[in-house]
C-alpha cells in the first residue's frame, strides 16, 4: 500500500528500506535517511528474485521502497520527499521557490537521464564478468543464497542484457550520455562546489549517488568484492580524472 501525503509519520515511526545494496537509485534513499539522522532496518533483495516481495509491498517492481509503519512509498526521489516532509532537518530541499525548482529540475534530468544511462553502461561491462557480477549483486545476501545465484547466473545474462535493452550501440549511446552529464555537472559546481546554491541540497545528493558506480567511493555503506574484474576496472578507467567524478568523491568526503 503506498502512504498517503496526510499519513502521519514520526522519529518513533519503523523505517524498513527494501534495496538492492549496490544500486545508486537505492543508496540515494540511504543517504537520505542517514542525512536525516533517521534509524531504518535495511533489507537486501536478490535481483531477479525480488519481484514478488517488491510487488506484495508497493504493487510495483522497483527498488527502493521505503516501509513506514507498514505502509510503503516507493522510489528514490518520493522518499526523500517523504522524509523532508517530516524531517525538516537538516534540509534537502530549500525554502526558496526559484532553488526549490532548480533543485526539482536537477532531479528530474539526473533521475531521467543520468542514472538510467550510468546503470546501461556499467551493466554492459560486468556482464562481461559473471564472477564479479554476482558479486556486485549479491552484496549483503548470505553465502547460500550468493552460490545458489551464481550457480543460475550465466543463464539470466541474456534476459537482463534483453530487459534492459543492453547491447554495444545502446551502451556506447549511454557512455556519451554519461559523459555530457560530467561536463554538465563540472561546469554546474564550479563557483560554489554545490549545483544549487552554495550549501548541499537533495540534487547534489542525488548527483552524488547516481554518479557513485563512476569509482566506487570509500564512503559507501557497502564493502564491494575483493575479487578483481578487468570488466570493472576497465569501466573506472574510462572515467579517471575527469572533474565530474573528482566533484562527486568530493561530496561523498564531506557530505557521506
Amino acid at each position: 500500500m503506498t502512504l498517503s501525503p496526510s499519513a502521519s509519520i514520526s522519529r518513533q515511526s519503523e523505517l524498513v528500506l527494501y534495496q538492492f545494496a549496490f544500486s545508486h537509485f537505492n543508496e540515494k534513499a540511504r543517504w537520505g535517511l542517514d542525512w536525516k539522522g533517521l534509524p531504518s532496518k535495511r533489507r537486501n533483495l536478490l535481483p531477479g528474485f525480488h519481484t514478488r516481495r517488491t510487488r506484495s509491498l508497493s504493487g510495483a517492481t522497483e527498488t527502493p521502497i521505503l516501509e513506514i509503519d507498514g505502509e510503503a512509498v516507493a522510489g528514490s526521489t518520493s522518499i526523500l520527499r517523504r522524509l523532508e516532509t517530516f524531517c525538516p532537518t537538516p534540509e534537502l530541499f530549500p525554502d526558496n521557490d526559484p532553488e526549490r525548482d532548480e533543485v526539482d529540475d536537477w532531479i528530474a534530468w539526473l533521475d531521467d537521464e543520468v542514472g538510467p544511462a550510468i546503470r546501461l553502461g556499467l551493466f554492459d561491462e560486468i556482464l562481461k564478468d559473471p564472477a564479479y557480477a554476482v558479486q556486485i549483486f549479491a552484496v549483503g545476501q548470505p553465502a547460500w543464497k550468493r552460490m545458489g545465484y551464481a550457480t543460475i547466473f550465466p543463464k539470466i545474462i541474456q534476459v537482463l542484457r534483453n530487459r534492459m535493452s543492453i547491447t554495444t550501440e545502446s551502451a556506447a549511446e549511454a557512455n556519451e550520455t554519461t559523459a555530457r552529464a560530467l561536463d554538465r555537472i563540472a561546469s554546474a559546481v564550479e563557483s560554489t562546489g554545490y549545483l544549487v546554491g552554495d550549501r548541499f541540497t537533495a540534487a547534489d545528493l542525488t548527483a552524488a549517488s547516481l554518479l557513485f558506480p563512476l569509482s566506487f567511493p570509500r564512503q559507501l555503506p557497502f564493502s564491494t568484492p575483493v575479487r578483481a574484474s578487468a570488466a570493472a576496472e576497465h569501466w573506472k578507467a574510462r572515467w579517471a580524472g575527469r572533474a565530474g567524478v573528482r566533484w562527486m568523491e568530493d561530496i561523498y568526503r564531506t557530505h557521506r
